[in-house]
């Protein structure tokens, strides 16, 4: 308190002055209608810009949770989508999607690895197939409680059997170690009509992964005559070193298809 009062008697000149032009001023708006307009307009501009301000800074903030409530409620829809169309011959593998978020990730070795927020709390389970809007993530490897180690489809040992949409011709994609951004599809027939830009999609037989899911187009063919099957390469639809969120697939009447394939290969 002593200083604050030195404080006063040593600037009480200045502070006096500082408050005659407040008052001044004051008087100056409260008397003139022109000023007291332009003062308005002016705390006006300057109020908004503030709440301007703090507004994009709360939506930066939220963006987390309103990206996970998006991945949510995409995760719903295609759930509900699978499920409508599982009596359907063009989808015979119904799935229901459990949204994650990509944490970790590698395209530039030859064995590729990925790592997502969703572990065994969650419901993931080792061998689920992971897809993202555009196209084949991967399959979940290992899980522990709250992530998970996915096993890219840039990966020497990833295979995934696919179909040419227009023929219905099966075969198996798999990385060839080189550019992330295409694969190989091998075992297609080299009798096969086939043309640039023709799309790949997934089969679904092996229930990892939903029939009917793009993977992407064919950009290149090399077959000689010679030749029992096509020499094809593929380019990715999604861009593996871009995407983020991903949704892993819980096939709804897996584990009663392999029963059954146990039993008859066990007769």
């Amino acid at each position: 308190m002593r200083n604050l009062i030195e404080l006063i008697n040593k600037y009480n000149h200045q502070i006096l002055f500082i408050l005659l032009e407040v008052f001044a001023f004051f008087l100056i708006i409260q008397n003139n209608s022109f000023q007291k307009a332009a003062f308005i307009n002016s705390t006006n501009g300057v109020t908004a810009t503030s709440f301007l301000a703090i507004s994009n800074v709360k939506s930066y903030f939220s963006l987390k949770s309103t990206n996970e409530l998006l991945l949510m409620e995409n995760a719903k829809l295609k759930s509900l989508i699978s499920y409508q169309q599982k009596v359907s011959i063009s989808s015979i593998s119904a799935s229901h999607f459990i949204p994650a978020t990509i944490i970790n990730k590698s395209v530039a070795r030859a064995n590729n690895y990925i790592t997502i927020d969703k572990g065994k709390i969650d419901g993931i389970k080792k061998g689920m197939g992971v897809v993202s809007n555009n196209g084949v993530i991967g399959i979940v490897k290992e899980t522990s409680k709250h992530f998970s180690s996915v096993l890219s489809i840039l990966h020497s040992k990833s295979k995934v059997s696919v179909v040419i949409k227009k023929n219905n011709h099966f075969g198996s994609l798999q990385w060839d170690g080189k550019n992330y951004k295409k694969a190989k599809i091998y075992d297609i027939p080299s009798h096969v009509d086939l043309q640039l830009g023709d799309t790949i999609i997934t089969s679904g037989f092996s229930y990892i992964f939903p029939s009917n899911t793009i993977v992407g187009v064919i950009s290149d063919i090399k077959t000689k005559e010679a030749d029992k099957f096509h020499n094809l390469k593929m380019s990715f639809i999604e861009d593996l070193k871009e995407v983020k969120y991903v949704n892993v697939c819980q096939p709804l009447k897996k584990e009663e298809k392999e029963l059954l394939e146990e039993q008859l290969s066990n007769e």
